[in-house]
């Protein structure tokens, strides 16, 4: 569907990303990274927001241009969305749909159907400036579905969402899974976890590792420890208190004599991923 051909992205004397290739085709990714890491960037150039410094997309094996432009195949919720807080929610959903220039015909039966999926259906005349934080968001996914575009980009979706609207999110995402490549941009495990396809690391603006997902654990097979003590910060994944005793998991390639060797998991294969390990 889309790819990345050494794509680059400087700020000045600052690269953001650097070199970086990526191919999407059908099935869910998960794109992860600490803060920072030029997740968000790489997306914006994806989308046309930015002009990549060096490097080319590709839409159907062409490299994207004016003639070639893809963003019609493609819904995006960006890490802010935001509307003017006087209009309807439809009338937001109708604004968005012109300027990807969507069919009027049948786009009222499509905007109650986004709604629905994102349980905003019985606010489709209320004002944007009514909802809470949480419904804008959802809003946002609901603008990003119009359509039933070829390409999917979520950046941080989860954000503001309560735990029941993160698990129907998830189901939104296996439903709109099938003939899809959707890109779920996220610092939070727990939001591809048993969704994705293939795992996507980005650090320091380079993509570091990709990979299905269910190897992804594997990144941290012999490296995942449990200690009790005050261990190294950086290699802490996990910590709990059992009385006055502090127990963690780290993923280290040199834990301390008394560690005790764990069943990796997909965020301690991560934390190798980001350590270098």
């Amino acid at each position: 569907m889309i790819s990345a051909k050494g794509v680059g992205k400087r700020f000045g004397r600052k690269w953001a990303l650097r070199n970086v290739d990526l191919e999407l085709n059908e099935g869910i990714y998960g794109f992860l990274g600490p803060n920072g890491a030029g997740k968000t960037t790489f997306l914006r150039c994806m989308m046309g927001v930015y002009t990549p410094t060096e490097g080319t997309f590709y839409w159907d094996d062409k490299p994207v241009s004016s003639r070639n432009d893809p963003t019609c195949h493609m819904g995006y919720l960006p890490q802010r969305f935001g509307a003017y807080g006087e209009l309807k929610l439809c009338e937001v959903l109708e604004h968005l749909a012109g300027l990807r220039g969507m069919s009027m015909r049948g786009l009222n039966g499509e905007i109650d159907r986004c709604l629905a999926l994102v349980h905003l259906q019985d606010r489709v005349e209320s004002k944007v400036r009514t909802l809470s934080g949480g419904m804008v968001r959802r809003l946002g996914i609901a603008a990003a579905l119009l359509g039933d575009p070829e390409i999917l980009i979520f950046d941080e979706p989860t954000a503001g969402l309560d735990p029941e609207e993160r698990l129907r999110f998830k189901t939104i995402l296996e439903l709109s899974a099938p003939g899809k490549a959707i890109l779920l941009s996220t610092h939070i495990l727990s939001d591809v976890n048993a969704v994705a396809d293939r795992i996507v690391i980005i650090n320091k603006g380079s993509v570091i590792c990709n990979l299905p997902s269910k190897d992804l654990a594997e990144l941290a097979r012999g490296k995942t420890f449990e200690v009790t003590g005050e261990p190294d910060p950086q290699e802490v994944v996990e910590s709990w208190r059992e009385g006055d005793v502090l127990h963690s998991i780290i993923v280290s390639s040199n834990p301390p004599a008394e560690a005790i060797p764990t069943e990796p998991r997909m965020e301690d294969g991560y934390a190798a991923a980001i350590q270098g390990l």
